[in-house]
């Protein structure tokens, strides 16, 4: 066998292996990546629906502590409002949301009063899902309800049941619970489809089997079986007292790879007509540039040894080097890639450089957004409070920064103290800019803005963290402050700061006509309310913050 036709069966059969490997490597890429985008999918599915649970959850917890913290609601429950649910209970946008039942309890756990808001197709009842509370530490959990309440999912039969009790309490949160609410949202079928349209996929609610509940089931369950073309995904979901209560199941088609796989299959048979059309140049290749040549130097050396007469030279090809071209080949490629390396690099520190300027305006732009809503909300002409609102939250950033405090803390205390007022836009103007005393009914309605100001703030993401400053600086250091009357380190870190700040701002901020005090002045008044209203350590920072010439 010549070494010609040994050449062509070595490569036939590398490009043979080589086409069957990047054919089976690339098949088993299409069904694995296939198979991972159908999971991700699901996967996504099933959280997108548990959190779309979750949020009817959270909705109606706040119906629920809409009705409980009412007075009229506590009046109701001592006996001081009978007509109560006659008046009040009539709202026919609770069926509309989902609202199966408002339910009534007195402080042992047991039913005085309920309505029924479910849809006349809708097979809940007020009375079944109390009976549903009847079971094992069902009566125990109604009568030791958390103090801010409680929700979940309770089963009643094989139907789930969207649950939230809160203490039945005065609008101001104070005195005694006259009992205890429960708000309920029975997942039905035609609420299921209600949240599958908002969802734009369909799911089904399957009860846990007796079988399940004693064994240890996982949170999510997939079933992606490569013989069939549909994944089934399952998300558990657990009952107010941890048990396993029903599975969030979802089914959707897999991706279709049958039209993918067989192009990929025809693109490797033409890559294998391909490599038998190369190994057939390549056998014509080496017979012109080795056989030829060593046949022509046969020839010519046999004519030599064989004429015996003048002796002619052997002819000697003036060809290339092939190992000097593969190392300039080899060369360029270096200088090549550190050249295009170098580029990457230069563009890499100017798009970091973009990115920071980009994020520091994007910081920047964000800050004067939460000025500019925090001062929005006072009347144009009440300027002086604009200002005001400005001036204390920058110096109380400043003086917790003299404190050490970190880079986040002090975003807190900033946006804790740009809205620690904002509550006051529920208060009647009238009340706000009275200028004589205020009455002992108006006081009580005024007292109670520093909670409508947290309940404002945890309506924002960005707001939560700083709403305990807003809610608890108006708390005094011995207790006699509101909205809770806590005292010394119960109330907040961040509030009591900007208490002291805030205390500072009203003595030194101008007005027309006003008179500044001087440093002194301005110590005296605050050292004269350290220990009553504030924090008196607090106080001896500030004014050795303020001293310290800031």
């Amino acid at each position: 066998m010549t070494l010609r036709s040994k050449a062509q069966i070595i490569l036939g059969a590398v490009l043979l292996a080589a086409l069957l490997l990047l054919d089976v490597m690339f098949t088993g890429f299409l069904v694995d990546s296939a198979d991972q985008t159908d999971r991700e999918r699901m996967e996504r599915n099933l959280s997108r629906t548990y959190l779309t649970l979750k949020g009817e959850e959270r909705m109606l917890s706040a119906i629920a502590g809409n009705w409980a913290y009412s007075d009229k609601a506590w009046d109701f429950m001592t006996g001081a409002n009978p007509d109560y649910p006659n008046i009040y209970m009539n709202r026919a946008v609770l069926t509309e949301i989902g609202v199966s039942s408002l339910i009534f309890l007195d402080n042992d756990g047991k039913a005085v009063f309920y309505r029924d808001y479910s849809s006349p197709d809708d097979e809940s009842s007020p009375e079944s899902e109390i009976e549903a509370f009847s079971g094992e530490g069902g009566a125990e959990f109604l009568r030791n309800i958390p103090e801010d309440g409680a929700s979940g999912v309770i089963m009643k039969g094989g139907e789930p049941i969207l649950f939230a009790v809160k203490r039945i309490r005065r609008s101001n949160k104070g005195g005694a619970e006259a009992g205890s609410l429960i708000a309920t949202m029975a997942l039905s079928p035609k609420m299921i489809q209600i949240i599958s349209n908002s969802l734009d996929f369909t799911f089904a609610i399957v009860p846990v089997t007796p079988k399940e509940k004693e064994m240890e089931l996982p949170g999510r369950r997939l079933d992606n079986d490569p013989s069939s073309s549909y994944i089934r995904g399952s998300a558990l979901v657990r009952d107010y007292t941890g048990a396993p209560a029903f599975w969030i199941t979802c089914v959707s088609p897999n991706v279709d790879i049958r039209e993918a796989k067989r192009r990929l299959q025809m693109l490797f048979l033409a890559l294998g007509a391909a490599a038998a059309a190369v190994v057939f140049l390549f056998g014509l290749f080496m017979k012109e540039q080795v056989t030829a040549r060593l046949v022509r130097l046969r020839h010519e050396v046999e004519t030599i040894r064989g004429d015996g007469g003048d002796t002619y030279g052997v002819t000697v090809d003036k060809k290339r080097d092939e190992i000097a071209e593969l190392q300039r080949t080899l060369n360029d490629s270096i200088a090549f890639f550190e050249f295009r390396q170098g580029e990457k690099n230069r563009v890499d520190d100017i798009t970091l450089s973009v990115y920071k300027r980009f994020s520091e305006a994007g910081s920047r732009l964000c800050m004067k957004t939460l000025e500019d809503i925090a001062t929005v909300f006072w009347r144009e002409d009440d300027r002086a409070s604009r200002s005001a609102v400005l001036r204390g939250a920058c110096e109380a950033r400043k003086f917790a920064a003299y404190l050490g405090m970190e880079e986040e803390e002090l975003v807190y205390i900033y946006t804790g103290s740009l809205f620690a007022k904002m509550g006051m836009i529920t208060l009647p103007h009238s009340l706000l800019y009275k200028k004589t005393p205020l009455s002992p009914a108006e006081e009580r309605e005024y007292k109670k803005y520093p909670i409508r100001t947290k309940d404002l703030m945890n309506g924002v993401e960005l707001l939560r963290p700083a709403a305990s400053i807003a809610y608890s600086w108006n708390e005094s250091w011995d207790g006699s402050g509101f909205p809770r009357r806590i005292s010394g380190s119960s109330i907040p870190l961040g509030a009591r700061i900007y208490a002291v700040v805030e205390e500072w701002n009203e003595l030194t901020r101008p007005w027309p006509g006003r008179v500044l005090p001087d440093k002194d002045d301005v110590t005296a008044a605050l050292r004269a309310k350290a220990g009553s209203r504030l924090d008196p350590h607090i106080v001896e920072k500030f004014i050795e913050y303020l001293h310290g010439g800031e």
